[in-house]
């Protein structure tokens, strides 16, 4: 079977992509043998031996493709990238004129529907029609999202979608007249960063948002709006949605992967913040039976609504459980998520069948306070001091991502028996790193 695996992370149509190909390198996690792959940039050796050295995959069989330059140079793979002849003569040739029978790409872009295009394999890219009409849009929008959940019965906070400042306005005045704090957000904003939390008082916890505004009376609401209202819209672009805000939840995720086959769910697990994302643990600890099964059975409903209108490819249903524990949907995301390659490949292939029942899964965002010169220097420290991941005992540390010169460090897996036997190893792990300067 060939498979054609493209290392793409966002929409141009929706801003221009920026970036250096790090964050894509992520790719690398689900390459098969005799798989070809396509980066924006060439990845980091070392990381890319690693990585198969733990899944099982044959170095020697993967061939990595780097189209060239596009117009925003070589930081993404924008759809002139993608399109490009030298590009499409390559893949060509790499393939040695084989049918190609999988397209899987990171991001549901219209760009990769015209790569299969060009290259003659449309058939291969499960839901070509849906994206060549930006239909992969839809699976980032929280607006579709919060009608569609709201459609499929999927519990949602108290809220709506506004298209403009006084509709925005009226729900905010309504649900802090109501005694609740209100958190809004951009329609196709990411990582919490496009999302805010307005409050009568301002003492409510900063989680998931990037900064909390006091706001004491309507007119102080009707000025902020007027401020911000540019920046929430996204230059009058989209819609924003106004929700009420629920301190003291958690933040839980279901994924799934939805094909022509039907829909399977792939994992799920609890998203922490400090304020914004900076740890998963999976699968998700802490559930009751009952709110599991909300989790599972509302993002299976939201699944199933998307996939009616023809998409095709990973979901992952995001919810928060109230101090009430009411089990609430909050977005989704339609797209390779940061959680996908560690459930998927390092859980169920890598760590194998205890992933889940005597295993879990930790992952530390950025270690904040944490510096290594390299990705050999930190893979050889790991080792050293015997913290390195273990096949035999299935325990230790994985190494999830190259080497980020910017932030000086590697983003670090935790595998152990329990959440507070990987926090323990964490912190020994940590004496290993420099203190951040």
């Amino acid at each position: 079977m060939l498979r054609l695996l493209i290392g793409n992370d966002w929409s141009e149509e929706l801003e221009e992509p920026v970036g250096t190909g790090w964050a894509v390198q992520r790719l690398l996690w689900f390459a098969r043998d005799g798989d070809v792959l396509v980066l924006p940039v060439p990845p980091e050796e070392e990381f890319l031996s690693y990585v198969t050295s733990l899944t099982g995959t044959r170095r020697d069989s993967l061939q990595v493709v780097v189209p060239p330059p596009g117009r925003t140079g070589t930081g993404a793979l924008t759809a002139d990238r993608l399109t490009d002849p030298a590009l499409i003569a390559e893949l060509r040739e790499k393939t040695a004129g084989r049918p190609v029978d999988e397209v899987f790409a990171l991001w549901p872009d219209a760009a990769v529907a015209a790569a299969a295009d060009a290259l003659g394999c449309p058939g291969a890219l499960q839901g070509h029609a849906f994206l060549t009409q930006s239909g992969g849009l839809l699976g980032s929008s929280k607006a579709v999202f919060r009608a569609l959940a709201a459609g499929v019965g999927a519990p949602l906070p108290d809220g709506a979608v506004c298209a403009d400042p006084r509709r925005a306005e009226e729900h905010v005045v309504r649900l802090l007249d109501g005694g609740n704090p209100v958190i809004l957000k951009q329609d196709y904003g990411s990582g919490s960063d496009g999302n805010e939390i307005l409050s009568r008082t301002g003492d409510v916890e900063l989680r998931g948002a990037r900064e909390i505004r006091r706001l004491a009376d309507r007119p102080a609401v009707s000025a902020y709006l007027a401020e911000r209202w540019d920046w929430l819209t996204a230059g009058g672009r989209d819609r924003v949605v106004v929700e009420r805000y629920h301190p003291g939840s958690r933040a839980y995720f279901a994924e799934f992967w939805i094909s022509d086959a039907g829909i399977r769910l792939g994992g799920h697990g609890e998203m922490q913040y400090c304020p914004l994302p900076n740890a998963q643990v999976m699968p998700a600890p802490d559930l009751t039976a009952g709110q599991l099964h909300s989790l599972v059975d509302g993002g299976h409903r939201i699944s199933a609504g998307l996939r009616a209108v023809g998409y095709r490819g990973i979901l992952s249903a995001d919810a928060v459980v109230t101090p009430q524990g009411e089990v609430l949907f909050t977005e989704y995301n339609g797209r390779a998520t940061g959680s996908t390659h560690i459930y998927e490949i390092v859980g169920k292939r890598v760590v194998g069948p205890g992933f889940g029942t005597d295993r879990i899964l930790l992952e530390r965002v950025w270690p904040k306070h944490w510096e290594v010169p390299s990705f050999s220097a930190a893979l050889t420290r790991l080792r050293e001091s015997g913290h390195a991941y273990d096949p035999d005992t299935r325990r230790g540390v994985i190494i999830l991502a190259a080497y980020h010169p910017g932030r000086k460090g590697v983003m670090l897996c935790f595998v152990d028996d329990t959440v507070g036997a990987a926090l323990h190893r964490e912190r020994l792990v940590g004496g290993l790193f420099a203190p951040a300067t």
